[in-house]
């Protein structure tokens, strides 16, 4: 069943201008065809009552749990091509609650102040995508592009920087997550396509990160971000 994240006003929905042409056009919806409607944190079960105009309709609210018992916070360098693409699609999925992309020494996208806004919105799009294909009810939180100075301003009780530098065993970054408490905040930083220098390292630690490895094997970027998130939602769907 589609799922559609849009304002609910008494029963009835209000979907984007892109969602209406979605639903109209490439799902051809017919009269009496139910959706899923996300609208302020709750999930509605509803129904369009017509065409032309739209009208839908909510019926009941669904009672779900789809969402981690802890706050995940992935702080992602910006990634050549489309791979941050791809790294915001599976962080949504995966469950994360926001994504704050980073510019670091070795980053290779730089993204200039007048296209911020257009490149986060982009990015939101996609997680909100990913985010109805994946049955979710929220969508992560994407709004700021931070220096390696930002990560200082970031609130969580596990901080966590992963580092190739420490390849070894996972059993550190394991053991972390494990210990994390239902309602507690985790956050992750993976680096960009040139890993962090050492000074960089250094500040996160002053900053509260440690450093943690994620095995045996040095990964892409956008495999670490995955593999980490994987891991860490494995063990929150345990709790």
């Amino acid at each position: 069943m589609q799922r559609y994240f849009a304002k609910v006003y008494e029963r009835d929905v209000v979907l984007t201008k892109d969602d209406v042409f979605h639903l109209t056009k490439v799902m051809r919806a017919k009269v009496g065809e139910q959706i899923e409607i996300v609208a302020d944190d709750k999930v509605y079960l509803c129904e369009v009552k017509s065409l032309k105009p739209l009208q839908i309709r909510t019926k009941r609210e669904i009672k779900e749990d789809h969402e981690l018992k802890s706050h995940v916070v992935l702080v992602m360098a910006l990634l050549k091509g489309d791979h941050t693409d791809l790294v915001v699609q599976k962080a949504t999925e995966l469950g994360v609650d926001e994504i704050i992309f980073l510019q670091s020494e070795r980053t290779i996208v730089k993204i200039k102040q007048s296209d911020r806004d257009y490149k986060l919105e982009r990015f939101h799009r996609i997680a909100k995508e990913a985010a109805e294909q994946s049955k979710r009810s929220v969508i992560p939180n994407i709004y700021r592009i931070i220096n390696l100075d930002g990560l200082k301003e970031i609130k969580a009780e596990v901080k966590l920087i992963a580092y190739e530098g420490m390849q070894g065993t996972a059993d550190s970054f394991n053991n972390k997550i494990a210990k994390l408490k239902p309602g507690q905040r985790v956050a992750i930083v993976i680096g960009p396509e040139g890993g962090f220098s050492s000074g960089e390292i250094d500040a996160a630690n002053y900053y509260g990160f440690k450093k943690v490895s994620l095995g045996k094997r040095i990964l892409r970027a956008e495999t670490a971000a995955i593999y980490a998130l994987s891991v860490i939602s494995n063990m929150l769907e345990q709790k």
